[in-house]
């Protein structure tokens, strides 16, 4: 069983013989209700990993360690890459998944991660499997949310793509400052890493990653698994499966 728990959503994934036979997603409220009925549901389990970016979960999964092995993601496990972070320790398990599933699904070639969600974080693995770094931005709903906190008169908005830079309205001004800041940011990212790095891959996903326009051309979205395939291997490694 994979278990990811993000900043708002939980998601779950359940495993038989390399493919996945269950996927779904609830709120972060309904989280452990869902994975209490999946485990009373398919008995026999091998195995269960989560990703717990929010750290709300050990607690809950303390009580299952007896019955099936229970791996949380962290920097202390075992890896499928060398984890050259100058602060091993403080990399996010959200992060460690993704590097782990482009290790396995991206192998000799230089790739960076580009994932949108309340962050949007970019990480850079080396075709050696070298982890080397990356970084952490406001997402689209962060940034219009700090907009009106810091400010007296600016409103808070709803995330919204906007086809022109030139917003004629203050609103529209908020819009496309946004939205127009976020996809030149990931232009300027990835234009780096072409320039400095050869046969580059470059990875979309993440909740907003669909808001981007079709014109970052240089880009893949990740496919809908890729989370959780990412967990399946270092599961894998971390229990001999």
């Amino acid at each position: 069983m994979i278990v990811d728990l993000g900043n708002t959503l939980a998601k779950f994934f359940l495993y038989n013989e390399g493919q996945w036979v269950v996927q779904e997603k609830v709120g972060l409220d309904l989280c452990f209700e869902k994975i209490e009925t999946l485990i009373a549901n398919y008995a026999g389990l091998q195995g269960v990993i989560y990703s717990d970016v929010s750290h709300r979960a050990g607690f809950f999964f303390e009580k299952y360690s007896n019955h099936f092995p229970v791996i949380k993601v962290g920097s202390e496990m075992r890896l499928p890459f060398t984890n050259d972070y100058k602060t091993p320790d403080t990399l996010g398990s959200d992060r460690i998944v993704l590097l782990a599933a482009a290790s396995q699904i991206y192998s000799n070639t230089n790739v960076l991660i580009i994932d949108l969600g309340t962050c949007i974080t970019y990480d850079f693995l080396s075709s050696d499997r070298i982890y080397c770094g990356g970084a952490i931005s406001p997402g689209f709903e962060m940034r219009y949310k700090a907009l009106q906190h810091f400010t007296g008169n600016l409103p808070l908005l709803e995330p919204d793509v906007v086809e022109n830079p030139e917003g004629e309205t203050t609103k529209g001004s908020i819009h496309s400052g946004v939205y127009w800041g976020i996809v030149d940011e990931i232009k300027a990212r990835i234009d780096y890493y072409e320039r400095n790095y050869d046969s580059l891959t470059v990875i979309l996903t993440g909740g907003d990653a669909n808001k981007l326009p079709k014109t970052l051309k240089n880009s893949i979205f990740a496919h809908s698994n890729f989370i959780s395939e990412g967990m399946l291997h270092l599961l894998k490694l971390n229990i001999n499966l």
